[in-house]
């Protein structure tokens, strides 16, 4: 595979910026890389990355926030479930496996309707490609 891309960032609109850092930094606990002011990028995994906007200053139109899904790969979903479970998110599910990829997985929103999942492949060859 090309070495064409290096990286990795999704980018999440908020008109709410103060309570999307506490929600990123507290429920996902992920490390913040960068900070520019309008804009904060948190590192997910390696070259995977999380960015943060404030509404205000976005550089697309915002108003659709539906179809969005961010899957996050977790070495221990049990563990994972558990914290974020002490924090309370909205739309909290309980773990539940998925046959059919297989893996297992949870899901929870943010405060602004984000969908997330934390999830763990269970098959050895599906982990070592994620």
């Amino acid at each position: 595979m090309p070495d064409r891309y290096t990286s990795q960032i999704t980018f999440l609109y908020y008109h709410d910026f103060d309570r999307a850092i506490r929600f990123v930094e507290d429920v996902l606990a992920v490390d913040l890389v960068m900070d520019q002011g309008f804009a904060r990028i948190y590192r997910i995994h390696d070259k995977a990355f999380l960015g943060i906007v404030k509404e205000r200053d976005a550089s697309i139109d915002t108003r659709n926030k539906g179809g969005v899904l961010i899957s996050i790969n977790v070495a221990n979903l049990d563990a994972e479930y558990e914290r974020v479970k002490a924090l309370h998110p909205p739309g909290l599910t309980a773990p539940k496996t998925i046959e059919r990829i297989p893996l297992r997985s949870f899901f929870f929103q943010d405060y602004e309707g984000y969908h997330y999942e934390m999830q763990a492949f269970l098959n050895d060859a599906d982990r070592t490609k994620f």
